[in-house]
């Protein structure tokens, strides 16, 4: 097996599969988080459009999260949380030398959680093909920013799915999906709260069902459903402004529920 991924979240759930006594063998193959290489000026507007003027702040100070935190790499994580699993690490998953790093582990299963957007000459490597754990309910929260829409939107609930990988973006057939309820209108600032959220509920409910659906795979007991058409697009990034108006509706709907009517 092979789990592809450019987080922590995805060294974590490795970690879960390499324990699994119908995993012969496991590589984690890390990657950047965007494809392509970005200047600092790039970084920086970057920073400003998604985390604003205080996002700037800490990463002038040197402060800003890192995918590991605490200056620690992925190869760490890796060597930490999946002892003697092999590791091996790609700028770029696409590029011709890493196709044939993959061909050359020839996986039966391949695996991701947390990578960019993958192209069909990689997808389609695995004998039996990749399934990605999506932190949201497929189709209608398929994209990023696990929770957010959900909040945003006043639905109480966020999915998680695992799915096969096809040419759309989180847009191959379900092989396994449950919902977990969502507090709408949390006393804790939401952003930060949608934090907690995703690594206290979605990322461990996702590593498990990640788990069950592998242990399915060895045995050959995988039915997928293909997803329902749907009119709702893939949701982007939430930017500096999409968080500010959350924390205006969240605001509301904690007077509301005071009793205030404004």
């Amino acid at each position: 097996m092979v789990v592809l991924t450019s987080s922590v979240m995805g060294v974590e759930l490795a970690g879960a599969l390499a324990r699994l006594d119908e995993v012969r063998s496991l590589t984690v193959v890390t990657t950047r988080v965007m494809r392509g290489r970005r200047s600092l000026w790039q970084k920086l507007r970057g920073i400003l459009h998604y985390d604003g003027p205080a996002g700037v702040a800490r990463a002038a100070t040197g402060s800003v999260t890192r995918i590991l935190g605490g200056g620690q790499t992925l190869a760490r994580a890796v060597a930490l949380r999946c002892p003697g699993v092999t590791h091996r690490h790609c700028d770029d998953l696409h590029a011709p030398e890493s196709l044939a790093l993959l061909r050359d582990l020839a996986p039966d299963l391949g695996v991701v959680f947390a990578a960019y957007r993958l192209r069909p000459e990689v997808f389609i490597i695995p004998r039996l093909g990749c399934l990605n754990l999506h932190l949201g309910h497929a189709p209608e929260f398929r994209g990023s920013s696990p929770a957010f829409y959900e909040m945003l939107g006043g639905v109480p609930s966020v999915g998680v799915t695992i799915h096969r990988i096809s040419e759309g973006l989180d847009a191959g057939p379900i092989i396994a999906q449950q919902s977990y309820p969502l507090d709408l209108s949390p006393q804790e600032d939401p952003v930060s709260y949608l934090g907690r959220y995703q690594a206290e509920v979605l990322v461990p409910n996702g590593i498990r069902l990640m788990a069950e659906a592998v242990c399915r795979f060895s045995q050959g007991d995988v039915e997928a459903r293909p997803q329902p058409a749907t009119s709702h697009p893939a949701r982007r990034r939430a930017t500096y402004q999409l968080k500010r108006e959350l924390r205006r509706r969240v605001a509301r709907r904690r007077r509301r529920k005071a009793g205030f009517l404004f």
